[in-house]
């Protein structure tokens, strides 16, 4: 009995073709393609917003930086343009005990207590335009100044920073820093 016999082939095995490859092959790269431009676009989003809240916390600390700097009474430096000038609300004199000026809402700016910066951290008007018709701001700083219920020998000075457009219609990346100042 001869053990060498070639083996039996089966009617419906004749492996895979060449153009069956080719299109196993286009298929996976178009796959695979969609998923790394959904990778890229990702990534540029999260790089960009990133980016912003870091220019919302940066200019948050700075303002914050500018407030604490003025004197406990000051009623009258304006910082919401730079250089500062003597036609502002300063540090709002002095405040009772349990007041407060100014304001942190976004949807309420108070004026006074509100000034906008371009992308870069320069100061512009609310209003202010490019040659396209698009507003110049990119950020919003708002401040609130208050006392304790009981005593006005101590100040709070809470900023809020909010960026004024976001990515794919985000939530707007914001930053809230207090600090407290003394006589």
């Amino acid at each position: 009995m001869n053990t060498d016999t070639p083996a039996v082939r089966l009617a419906g095995e004749q492996g895979i073709s060449l153009v069956e490859t080719m299109i196993a092959t286009l298929i996976t790269i178009v796959g695979l393609s969609s998923v790394l431009s959904l990778f890229a676009v990702g990534m540029l989003h999260s790089q960009t917003q990133g980016d912003v809240a870091s220019r919302v916390t940066t200019s948050c600390q700075a303002k914050m930086e500018e407030l604490s700097a003025l004197l406990f009474n000051d009623a009258t430096t304006d910082t919401t343009v730079w250089p500062p000038t003597a036609t502002g609300t300063g540090l709002c004199g002095n405040l009772a005990a349990n007041s407060n000026c100014g304001g942190v809402d976004p949807l309420a700016p108070v004026t006074g207590y509100v000034d906008y910066l371009d992308f870069q951290g320069t100061r512009v008007s609310a209003t202010a335009v490019d040659a396209n018709g698009q507003l110049l701001r990119s950020f919003m700083r708002q401040w609130r100044i208050e006392t304790g219920p009981t005593s006005s020998n101590f100040k709070t000075i809470i900023v809020r920073t909010t960026a004024t457009r976001t990515l794919a219609r985000g939530i707007a990346p914001f930053t809230v820093v207090s600090s407290q100042k003394s006589r």
